[in-house]
């Protein structure tokens, strides 16, 4: 059963008395207490804006706006800054549940968690060179081995895809081999894929393609079989980067979850509609957060639940520094993607 307690939707916030300067930041020597707030994070994509109190804002093109200091979908947080967004913000983790076990993690509560996140002072804030910007997280990651140009394949680890959040796989896709690569581009890239007929349906035969990759970017419909335009496409290679259609790098809806302890022959329908619709993320910006997670999945090996760490994050958006500790993941009712947060401006 869910353990809705988990979710720090009880917690009462606390507040101080704050004063603001004339660009709506809050004045040094009169910080606000600790403080919290969940965001529906079920569609893409919440924004957040720190401030006294957080508010989630409404975004148009989050490549351009400053609006917006955090966004969240699902599990995935980013940080308006780096090839996120033009917004300057950074993170840090000071991890202090970084060894944790399953057992310790499983007993942790927000409420037990709060006199670590109200000891983290201003004095423990790193150098800004410390802190990380985001920078682009592709979902299919570590299909290649070395460093460009010498680099060659990865064909143990395979990706089981699946097209929007209904239990629809799209199928499954491994790259075998690399030729040609430059410094700046893989090259020649042959990769096998089979795809499932009809929801449900079996898995097709495996068909294998080679697309030449270069600076610019190749897109490749699975379904057509061919390379494609932006306007039609599954999965797009640029560099040394694949991306899917779906999540920060597309509206297709294409998520994925990657196995490599399974065989690519081995993978079939049935093995595929066993991986749980948690477990797939699309493409996403990451920096702090990629690196350092704010969760576990599964901790017993038969939840299916998302689990907190409760690790401090220190967020840096030019001279004002926010930690934050994301203590759930359910609503009271125990729907998944409330993202509860807690904060507290130190600097």
């Amino acid at each position: 059963m869910r353990m809705l307690a988990r979710s720090g939707w009880s917690l009462a916030a606390t507040f101080a008395v704050t004063a603001c300067t004339s660009d709506g930041t809050t004045s040094p020597g009169t910080l606000p207490g600790t403080q919290t707030i969940t965001v529906d994070a079920s569609q893409p994509f919440a924004y957040v804006a720190f401030g006294d109190p957080a508010t989630v804002v409404n975004v148009t093109d989050a490549s351009a706006s400053t609006a917006w200091d955090v966004r969240l979908y699902a599990t995935a947080v980013t940080l308006n800054g780096g090839a996120a967004g033009p917004g300057d913000v950074s993170g840090y983790c000071l991890c202090q549940n970084s060894g944790a076990t399953a057992a310790e993690l499983r007993a942790m509560t927000p409420a037990s968690q709060l006199a670590a996140f109200e000891a983290v002072t201003a004095s423990q804030v790193p150098a800004s060179g410390q802190f990380m910007a985001d920078l682009l997280s592709p979902v299919i990651a570590g299909w290649y081995t070395g460093t460009a140009p010498a680099v060659t394949a990865a064909p143990s680890i395979s990706w089981i895809l699946r097209r929007g959040t209904t239990a629809t796989t799209l199928g499954k896709f491994r790259v075998t081999t690399i030729e040609n690569a430059t410094t700046a581009a893989a090259g020649s890239v042959t990769f096998e894929y089979a795809l499932q007929g009809a929801p449900g349906g079996e898995f097709g035969p495996v068909t294998t393609r080679t697309v030449s990759v270069g600076a610019g970017v190749t897109y490749f419909d699975l379904t057509a079989g061919t390379v494609s335009s932006a306007t039609a496409w599954d999965l797009a290679f640029t560099g040394y980067t694949i991306r899917t259609n779906g999540g920060v790098s597309g509206a297709g809806g294409v998520m994925a979850v990657p196995d490599n302890a399974t065989p690519f022959a081995a993978i079939d329908a049935a093995y595929a509609a066993t991986a749980p619709s948690q477990a797939y993320r699309a493409d996403e910006f990451g920096g702090v957060f990629t690196t350092n997670r704010w969760y576990r999945y599964n901790l017993t090996g038969t939840d299916n639940q998302i689990w907190p760490t409760y690790d401090v994050y220190l967020l840096r958006k030019g001279s004002a520094v926010y930690k934050v500790q994301l203590t759930g993941y359910y609503g009271s009712n125990g729907a998944g993607r409330q993202v509860t947060l807690r904060y507290r401006r130190l600097k």
